[in-house]
């Protein structure tokens, strides 16, 4: 009924304990589908141990070269599936041993309200730790200052606001995953574009994971005004990601301009026409449009920084 996707690469260190995780859930009707990107440690081994073990539960597909990317691995493993319900899984946190009941419920709920054939996806908060696996901040919603109740098309153009590791999408989703672009930016981010306009998106305010930082994944325990400490000292790296975003953006209308409706194809054609503008007419567009980040300080600065 449930397919857990688990990207891994190198992962020695915290996989077995992420597996554990998963296959001590109290909702026991699950398959953990794993993609390993070629690991050059003791992971490979590591998971045919598991396969060996819970013959059936957990398989890994078989991978002749590296995807490239932890995006691209994801994106490889949804290919992979057709089950009803799709979750995705990192290879060093932790989920919480209610994790799948409570998403797997939130997801019945919004078929009930919305129907099946709709795209749906569920995500949630996750708590903060170190290596050790001790909690640093609680919620990291409420550290990061992320709008996660802002489920607008028009929020998730200019920014994401769902963490990869806590999302259920359901089988009608799937349709729009069977060939990606290599232009998205990140997974998580496309899936939030792909719901926000045709679907429906539900937040469980509840940490679900313990989301392990162990540098080598360092943004997640970044505070919102780090971030922006980032984005003063490196303006390079701000440009970049704006041209990342607009290049998505042109991408998403390409694919998908003859499906939506005709408000949001209004509002994306002109996000896409930013660039164009002076500053003022790029002010007032981001204002008419509510092109708006999870805090007037990010807005403000996306106004003068695009």
């Amino acid at each position: 009924m449930v397919s857990v996707l688990l990207a891994s690469y190198n992962g020695e260190k915290y996989i077995r304990e992420q597996l554990d995780s998963i296959l001590s859930q109290t909702f026991s009707d699950l398959s953990i589908v794993i993609s390993d990107d070629l690991s050059t440690d003791k992971t490979p081994a590591i998971i045919r141990e598991y396969e060996e073990q819970y013959p059936g539960r957990v398989k890994c597909l078989r991978n002749s070269k590296r995807s490239g990317s932890a995006q691209n691995n994801f994106f490889r493993l949804l290919t992979s599936v057709s089950d009803d319900y799709v979750m995705l899984c990192d290879q060093d946190d932790v989920w919480l041993s209610d994790k799948v009941e409570v998403t797997l419920r939130e997801m019945k709920r919004l078929e009930t309200e919305w129907g099946k054939e709709i795209p749906l996806l569920v995500h949630g908060d996750l708590s903060v730790t170190d290596k050790a696996g001790r909690i640093l901040h609680k919620s990291m919603a409420d550290f990061q200052k992320i709008a996660v109740h802002d489920n607008r098309f028009s929020h998730y153009l200019v920014e994401n606001n769902i963490t990869g590791n806590t999302v259920m999408v359901n089988r009608a989703f799937m349709r729009f995953l069977a060939d990606v672009p290599e232009e998205c930016v990140m997974h998580d981010w496309w899936l939030g574009l792909l719901a926000s306009c045709f679907g429906r998106i539900s937040y469980i305010d509840r940490p679900l994971v313990l989301y392990r930082q162990h540098g080598k994944n360092q943004m997640g325990s970044k505070s919102g005004k780090e971030q922006y400490a980032e984005r003063v000292q490196n303006q390079d790296a701000v440009r970049e990601n704006y041209r990342k975003m607009f290049v998505q953006a042109q991408t998403f209308l390409k694919l998908y301009g003859n499906e939506m409706s005709r408000e949001q194809r209004a509002v994306l054609e002109h996000f896409v026409g930013l660039s164009g503008k002076n500053r003022a007419e790029k002010i007032y567009t981001i204002w008419k449009y509510k092109l708006m980040k999870s805090t007037h300080m990010r807005t403000l600065g996306q106004m003068f920084s695009i």
